[in-house]
């Protein structure tokens, strides 16, 4: 079969505009939308050396070609690599990695200068559900389910901010960007994400920039329930949460943020994790 440039040169453009459309629409959608983040997130199971953002991509595109909900995600070359074959008729999915390029530009007067762009490449991955092969061992899984306790979670965000606790029932959390205060009257499960959405607030900057208390604690909220998501954990408490923060005007308020809320949830999330092998993201 020859090899047609045009054809593929124009197969790469629709692929680049459909990402386009999920970084641009779903991702402001689901960081606000916990029923999203469940029908996108939750069935992950490991292999996570692809960020949050490249997982959300492909999870999103998946389901919207099989109808399935992803599993785990690696390149053609790693299923070889674990003994496993892409079944027949399955076809991959899309993650970006950024790619940076220079490029001439001249001023008004004629000066030539040379300025710096950052786009990205698509790049092909598949779900475990369209492989088949050796079976992965336990060994390959890079999260389980298991939940890590309040203790170990507090012992790593003290090493950033003083925690206390309050004896207080109806103050559940605060921080004030050096100290966060937590109701030693909650439950296990509301501190774990109480403190990962007092963390949220000081990791998303809203000590140092104008935002509405509205637009605050939804972007802590979407970010501490994508962390306890990853955790395993249900967390109805963040939907509720959710819900009664959300505007109607919130996606669009954080459309611009969109991608850092992932970002930040993700680095709160290997933080927390970084010496759980079990749960890290690698």
């Amino acid at each position: 079969m020859s090899y047609d440039k045009e054809a593929y040169k124009q197969k790469q453009k629709e692929t680049r505009g459909r990402i386009k459309e999920i970084l641009n629409d779903f991702i402001p959608k689901l960081v606000v939308s916990p029923d999203e983040i469940d029908q996108y997130l939750s069935g992950f199971e490991g292999f996570y050396q692809y960020s949050l953002l490249n997982q959300c991509i492909a999870a999103y595109e998946y389901y919207a070609t099989t109808g399935r909900q992803a599993e785990m995600f690696a390149t053609y070359r790693r299923w070889q690599d674990h003994d496993r074959f892409i079944k027949k008729g399955e076809r991959g999915v899309h993650m970006i990695r950024p790619v940076r390029y220079t490029i001439e530009v001249k001023d008004d007067d004629g000066n030539v200068s040379e300025e710096d762009r950052l786009t990205f490449k698509p790049f092909v991955v598949f779900d475990i559900q369209s492989t088949g092969g050796k079976p992965l061992q336990k060994d390959d899984l890079i999260r389980g389910k298991s939940l890590m306790s309040y203790e170990e979670i507090k012992t790593v965000v003290e090493k950033e901010f003083k925690v206390v606790s309050s004896p207080l029932e109806i103050e559940k959390g605060a921080t004030n960007g050096e100290w966060i205060r937590i109701s030693e009257k909650s439950s296990e499960n509301y501190k774990i994400s109480t403190i990962i959405h007092e963390v949220a607030h000081n990791k998303l900057g809203h000590f140092e920039r104008e935002i509405s208390r509205e637009h605050s604690e939804l972007e802590a909220e979407s970010c501490a329930y994508l962390v306890t998501t990853l955790l395993g954990l249900d967390n109805k408490k963040s939907r509720l949460y959710i819900a009664n923060w959300n505007p109607d005007d919130a996606q669009e308020a954080v459309k611009e943020r969109a991608t850092l809320i992932l970002k930040t949830a993700e680095e709160i999330y290997k933080t927390i994790t970084a010496n759980n092998h079990q749960l890290k993201l690698v």
